[in-house]
């Protein structure tokens, strides 16, 4: 089966066996873009306002790139690989720094290239499918590279930096709507995607996007008019949550290395704040009643408790003193009896001995 990048881009037919690939767009060859391919001119003409579309677009996100530090920062790691190759004289190395240096000049299509020819050599390894699949995104490419962003999270560590760079990036992909249509990962649900993001960020929370995915999972669709609606059914959030998002989209700001994204980090953030400050007043004013009203009852309960204790003493003392008196009043009983006891023994006749009369 042929891959579907070699499909044509409008009915999907796969080239013939006699042949390897379809006719490419021109303007795809012209810019140095990854190809798009079409079986022939009426599918061409049929796709081609959509095709349009994107290379408008394309143009606008490499006006962006260039205005940024993003190729520059390739052109460096390009170069220390290369240097890492001449070292060690390994051909990964000098063949991972080629494709590098062909992804700083902004020939996609080369880069493309490089990178498959990589894959296929060292499947085990993580690197070229991370770097095609930013290769795909860079060239507008979404729904292609999605699943290569998947594919080399699978083969990173999961506790190291580049396998959050690549958890990150295939979020990102997979929530473009270009890529509704793409299965998506066991671990794209609310839950799954609060716990991934954590360690994300826990892995490097200095970085731009990784910041970003947190904060967008954190938000869910709380900010629905501006981050659209989320992709994995999303529940309910707390205050709580959309703060601890602002403090992410700020983080992103302060890292991000194009204006135009540390302005709307900056505005998502402040957009977090406007949402989740007066939940945390309603929820601080419902608190604090909370604590009143469990204040008062429990008052209410200390004074019940020491009027049923002083009660329970009253009665006490009622029946202590009753069983005094009772007592007292056996005592005085007791003492009459003994004394009508000794009275009446004085009063018994003499006994005494009878005299002798005279004869």
């Amino acid at each position: 089966m042929a891959e579907r990048s070699l499909l044509c881009v409008n009915c999907g037919a796969a080239p013939p066996p006699h042949r390897r690939t379809w006719g490419r767009c021109t303007t795809c060859v012209e810019r140095n873009l990854p190809s798009t391919y079409y079986c022939g001119q009426e599918c061409m003409n049929a796709h081609w306002p959509k095709h349009q579309q994107y290379h408008k677009d394309q143009k606008e996100r490499a006006q962006k790139i260039r205005e940024g530090a993003i190729l520059e920062c390739d052109r460096s790691i390009a170069e220390t690989v290369a240097r890492r190759a001449e070292e060690t004289g390994g051909e990964y190395d000098k063949r991972l720094a080629d494709g590098l240096a062909l992804m700083s000049e902004g020939d996609y299509h080369a880069a493309a290239k490089a990178f498959r020819k990589m894959i296929k050599q060292w499947p085990e390894k993580p690197t070229p499918c991370h770097n095609l699949a930013l290769v795909m995104h860079r060239a507008g490419r979404h729904i292609e590279a999605a699943p290569m962003f998947l594919k080399a999270m699978e083969l990173y560590r999961d506790d190291t930096r580049a396998w959050a760079d690549s958890t990150a990036s295939a979020f990102d992909m997979l929530r473009h709507p270009a890529c509704d249509e793409v299965p998506k990962p066991e671990w794209w649900n609310d839950e799954g995607l609060k716990a991934l993001s954590a360690r994300v960020v826990a892995l490097a929370p200095e970085e731009r996007h990784l910041c970003g995915m947190r904060a967008r999972v954190l938000t869910g669709d709380a900010l629905y008019n501006a981050l659209g609606k989320a992709d994995w059914n999303a529940g309910p959030r707390t205050a709580a949550e959309i703060k601890e998002a602002a403090s992410w989209f700020r983080r992103a700001a302060e890292t991000t290395l194009v204006l135009s994204g540390k302005l709307l980090y900056e505005q998502l953030a402040q957009k977090c704040d406007e949402f989740a400050d007066p939940l945390l007043a309603k929820e601080e004013a419902e608190a604090e009643e909370a604590r009143a009203a469990a204040e008062a009852e429990a008052e209410e309960a200390r004074a019940a408790a020491e009027a049923e204790a002083a009660e329970a003493l009253k009665l006490a003392e009622a029946k202590a003193s009753a069983a005094a008196e009772e007592l007292l009043a056996e005592d005085e009983e007791e003492k009459k009896q003994a004394a009508a006891s000794t009275k009446a023994g004085k009063a018994k006749p003499d006994k005494g001995k009878r005299g002798k009369g005279k004869r």
